[in-house]
């Protein structure tokens, strides 16, 4: 029984957005690889031991508990749609791992966040506004937005991707939401003619990771925030992962199991 490919279809249809469905699909895909691991039996089979167990997997990884929080959430939610579907027989649920030490946030409150952005988009320069969408919109570092090629990026009227090359020369390819798309937009339609391969570019050619941080700083000093690129991705992380918390927890049944 194609149990995944079902529940994909499921998610599809409660509208989410396609970062929220790649996260639970990955998180549901690391926990049935790890249950076919351990055991001869389907899914069918899954029982409220196997949830214990594998939170207690989870914690044993050098994982951070909010992380190890939006795993779990995420097999919740695959779980109650395998009983309501009833291809379990019991309904299971993992209770979350409660956090005992405080970390500092590394990233911007929402209302500097805001105020940041709101900022640059007054000041109306598109190149910094594109900027700006492509590292709150997608979360990459400030090495990989410098290295973005006119060639990476895919444009469509209702979608759009954008291929990022990381270390070690792997790539990867993010959906791009609306505000994102429209800075590219906007942006390309006065970006200075020139042979660079690079989205962008200065007076000298293509802008290295420098020139980011002085662009930012500078903002961050309108507003009296400080501002980098790396507070930036902590900003959008740690969003993401409140997101899965939060997001799509469908009522429960009345007569679910609590798994302590």
């Amino acid at each position: 029984m194609p149990y995944i490919q079902a529940f994909e279809a499921h998610l599809r249809s409660k509208d989410r957005s396609e970062n929220t469905i790649s996260c639970y699909l990955r998180d549901t895909s690391q926990f049935t690889a790890w249950y076919r691991g351990k055991t001869e039996y389907g899914l069918e089979r899954l029982i409220e031991l196997d949830g214990v167990e594998y939170k207690k997997h989870l914690q044993s990884t050098d994982q951070a508990v909010i992380t190890i929080n939006r795993k779990i959430a995420s097999i919740n939610v695959f779980c109650q749609w395998m009983y309501k579907q009833g291809y379990i027989k019991e309904a299971i649920h993992i209770e979350a791992v409660r956090d005992k030490t405080v970390r500092q946030y590394k990233g911007l409150e929402d209302s500097h966040l805001w105020k940041l952005r709101n900022e640059i988009h007054r000041f109306g320069n598109r190149m910094h506004i594109c900027m700006i969408e492509i590292l709150i919109g997608t979360g990459i570092r400030v090495s990989e937005l410098v290295g973005i090629r006119l060639q990476d990026i895919e444009l469509s009227e209702r979608k759009g991707t954008l291929k990022v090359y990381g270390k070690g020369n792997s790539f990867r390819t993010i959906p791009i939401n609306k505000d994102v798309r429209k800075a590219i937009t906007r942006y390309l339609e006065v970006r200075p003619e020139n042979d660079s391969e690079y989205l962008f570019i200065g007076q000298r050619g293509a802008l290295e990771r420098n020139a980011i941080n002085l662009i930012l700083n500078k903002y961050g000093d309108r507003i009296h925030v400080k501002v980098t690129p790396h507070m930036l991705r902590h900003t959008l992380g740690y969003k993401r992962e409140r997101q899965i918390l939060t997001t799509f927890q469908e009522p429960q049944a009345h007569e679910k199991m609590k798994v302590s």
